[in-house]
């Protein structure tokens, strides 16, 4: 089940709508990868898999932005799925009421394909890896594989406090890694600021003989981000599926996509950009993008609220908002625009 899923038990008028700037930056970011691989090959022509949620809201940014017009819908409530058939925006989505494993192994992938496997479940990161592994498996040269995690390290629970705790929840992500784990865990690998960077190193430990195979192909990590979104903090790894037994065939892919030119890559398992921006109006959106694009010289934060005159935010909070600030000159291309629609 993916978050959209998750976000169904809250009653309309408490989900804060207008908190999920992050979430749709990181989709966005997500189109921008996409493009880049359509430079290689027409992925106009692939097939999308995802969790669509209730809304399927992923596919029709996908649909308008990129064309692609073979699309599966993969969801376990069979409530959502007949939303989802009131609401999908095409015809030619396919809604199959299966859990991700189910869809896994009876799936056939041919021709190419993207597929986003959307978790939100802490508990089951386990099998949430062991699914991407597979997938990753049975996906072929230029297909783009997408995995988001829970990234919330108090969802491994603990009792205790201070140094105990963290030793607590060590313990307890050494436990659900199981044989996926690879590396060496230290109690800093559950603080906070770390957690989403230790869930990396395990989505490429889960990953790391697959090149070995005969096919030799194996999965390039080409972006990974952190961010919030209604509270829980998520983590995304995109990459897409190279032949390692061709030298050429990463600079090939490198060079016609032109992905190490974009800013937000990540092809070395580098720690995760994070995507964290104030919640602006209309109004001090259009300010903020007539003074950018800035020079690297230019403190950001320190400029933005300068041109709006004040800072967004309460007077104790000023800090932490230049900081959001300066992020916005970072992904203010992707940020959306959310507005009030009278029908």
């Amino acid at each position: 089940m993916g978050f959209e899923e998750g976000a169904e038990h809250m009653s309309g008028g408490a989900v804060a709508y207008h908190l999920r700037e992050n979430k749709a930056i990181e989709r966005n970011l997500f189109i921008e990868v996409l493009a880049r691989v359509a430079r290689v090959a027409n992925v106009s022509d692939y097939t999308y898999v995802g969790f669509g949620g209730p809304f399927l809201e992923d596919f029709q940014a996908l649909h308008s932005t990129l064309r692609i017009s073979k699309m599966i819908s993969i969801e376990s409530d069979k409530n959502v799925c007949t939303r989802q058939a009131f609401n999908k925006p095409a015809a030619f989505i396919q809604i199959k009421n299966v859990t991700s494993g189910e869809f896994l192994r009876s799936h056939e992938f041919v021709d190419g394909n993207i597929v986003w496997l959307d978790y939100t479940a802490p508990k089951d990161l386990y099998v949430q890896l062991s699914e991407f592994r597979s997938l990753v498996g049975k996906l072929g040269r230029f297909d783009v594989a997408k995995i988001t995690l829970n990234a919330n390290p108090s969802a491994l629970g603990g009792q205790s406090k201070g140094v105990a705790l963290h030793e607590e929840r060590r313990h307890e992500l050494a436990k659900r890694l199981g044989d996926h784990c690879k590396f060496e865990l230290n109690d800093d690998d559950v603080l906070p600021k770390n957690y989403p960077t230790t869930l990396l190193k395990a989505v490429r430990s889960c990953l790391g003989d697959l090149a070995a195979r005969a096919s030799g192909e194996y999965f390039q990590p080409l972006s990974a981000f952190i961010y919030k979104d209604s509270g829980h903090q998520m983590l995304t790894v995109t990459g897409v599926i190279l032949n390692a037994k061709d030298d050429q065939d990463k600079a090939d892919f490198l060079g016609k996509s032109r992905i190490d030119h974009w800013p937000f890559r990540n092809l070395h398992w580098s720690s995760p950009i994070e995507i964290s921006v104030p919640a602006l109006s209309a109004k001090e959106r259009l300010a903020l993008d007539n003074a950018l694009p800035i020079t690297d010289e230019v403190d950001a934060g320190d400029y933005l609220a300068d041109q709006l005159g004040y800072c967004p935010s309460d007077q104790e909070n000023i800090p932490t908002t230049k900081s959001l600030l300066a992020n916005y000159a970072k992904f203010y291309r992707a940020y959306p625009l959310f507005s009030r629609v009278v029908l």
